[in-house]
């Protein structure tokens, strides 16, 4: 084991730890409180983390909280309710974890455990040693503790303070154990290379890239799980993450689809989105199921129905939900939909109000980014510069021709007065009116009510949807026969 520099706690932590330490020394026998993790790991790097994980040298992390609650209460400090988690639905109670939140910082109180794990993924859980604790965590810089008690970090792998010196992302423990017993902790690993810039470990890639280790990430591991650390990694280091991800041959594991077409389009999509402004974690997911777009699957349970591939990627391999969902299918719609010739006021207006095209500042990045595929060599050239300068031109057009503001101002005809207007009921024909109304207010966006109303009346009696009311009536008395 080695001991690490001391950390700078800020004002809040160090009251935080004081009566932490004061508690724990009080009990009898006294407990031995360590501060684990991802708190210990973003100190040392001086950035700031307000989730506090506290290993326990006691099994019940969440009776310990109950009592550290009632504890700072005594001491006038106010905190929130204790929340009880187990390990697992088998677990005895004597393992549950503690959480609440005190003096801003969320809290998490467990025992110190070691896992054993089997082909269930389910860990068997059990009261363990601070090594132990260490060693079943994915990488060395997150199996750093806080020793609350000698407020000095603790390096039990004996390689933890360096790889995160250096940059390093290694495994406690052998790297095709650590992995086997837990597929997820590749992804993890991928996502804390990527945000921290580590390098990762040879023998770490290696067993990375085992074919063994890759189909228990796609086969073994929770679709949920998996869409958890997918959300975080295109959150913070998109680039960085997906780079990763096809580097080291992952993302047939991570991206699983009923279909399975070549992935080659991943990365060049990802070199120019690197390149716009404004990106969304949606363009990444774009980007990362770029390669089922076009692709129709059967939808799940319901015969006869099909789906874009990308959106059972979404749902069904990350379990994401349906606003993630869809966020991302109408990226791809609205890159159809969005022309960045059109001049005319009310073609622009209406494509900005297509439901596929909203929000249509983050469809006007993905427009973009397919609109310089085609033509990308790998670097940014004059043709990918050409593209985003036109593009840019009608972003500027939308801005000068007020239209942000305007798509979605209340319509100066409302059905209601539409009906009332042409003496109609409501019909088909109604919702083709109503579209007309919405493109001469678009044309004429200081138009009032009274010349909508004549424009209406003029066009009604010139019989503009004649041919729709005919059609209409004809389909109402087939019925009646």
């Amino acid at each position: 084991m080695r001991f690490g520099r001391m950390i700078s706690l800020s004002p809040t932590e160090s009251q935080f730890i004081l009566h932490l330490d004061a508690f724990a020394r009080s009990l009898n026998p006294p407990v031995d409180c360590r501060i684990a993790g991802g708190w210990v790991r973003d100190k040392l790097l001086s950035l700031p983390s307000h989730d506090v994980d506290v290993a326990l040298s006691i099994p019940s992390g969440h009776s310990f909280a109950v009592a550290f609650v009632e504890y700072l209460r005594s001491q006038g400090i106010t905190t929130g309710s204790v929340g009880k988690v187990a390990a697992n639905p088998e677990q005895s109670k004597h393992l549950e974890t503690g959480t609440t939140k005190i003096l801003g910082l969320e809290c998490d109180f467990v025992g110190l455990r070691s896992e054993t794990y089997t082909d269930t993924r389910i860990p068997e859980v059990r009261p363990g040693t601070p090594l132990e604790d260490a060693q079943r965590r994915d990488l060395t810089i997150n199996a750093l503790f806080y020793n609350v008690h000698s407020r000095q970090v603790e390096d039990l792998t004996g390689k933890g303070l360096d790889d995160l010196q250096n940059r390093i992302a290694r495994t406690p423990l052998a790297p095709l154990q650590t992995f086997d017993d837990d597929p997820l902790r590749v992804i993890r690993c991928v996502r804390f290379a990527s945000r921290y810039g580590l390098s990762i470990e040879p023998s770490v890639a290696e067993a990375i890239r085992n074919e063994e280790i890759k189909a228990a990430l796609r086969n073994k591991v929770s679709k949920e799980r998996i869409g958890i650390e997918v959300t975080k990694m295109v959150n913070k280091t998109p680039y960085e993450a997906l780079d990763l991800i096809l580097e080291l041959d992952l993302h047939r594991s991570v991206f699983t689809c009923s279909v399975d077409p070549p992935r080659d389009e991943v990365r060049p999509h990802c070199e120019i989105l690197k390149r716009l402004p404004d990106t969304h974690p949606y363009h990444w997911l774009a980007a990362a199921t770029t390669p089922f777009n076009g692709i129709q699957v059967p939808l799940h349970g319901k015969k006869g129905k099909e789906v874009p591939a990308p959106a059972e990627v979404i749902s069904t391999g990350l379990k994401l939900g349906n606003d993630v969902r869809d966020g991302v299918v109408r990226l791809f719609e609205a890159a159809k939909i969005i022309d960045p010739s059109a001049t005319q006021r009310s073609t622009i207006g209406t494509m900005l109000q297509h439901p596929s095209v909203r929000p249509w500042e983050r469809s006007m990045v993905w427009a973009i980014v397919s609109a310089i595929r085609p033509h990308w060599r790998g670097e940014w050239d004059e043709s990918a510069q050409s593209t985003l300068d036109r593009y840019q031109a009608f972003i500027k057009l939308i801005h000068d021709l007020d239209l942000p503001r305007n798509i979605d101002r209340s319509p100066v005809l409302d059905g209601k007065a539409v009906q009332g207007i042409l003496n109609i009921k409501p019909s088909p024909v109604l919702s083709s009116i109503l579209r007309a109304v919405n493109i001469w207010q678009l044309d004429h966006p200081q138009g009032t009510p009274e010349e909508c109303e004549t424009w209406l009346r003029s066009k009604w009696e010139a019989g503009e949807w004649a041919e729709e009311v005919a059609a209409l009536a004809a389909k109402g008395e087939k019925r009646k026969r």
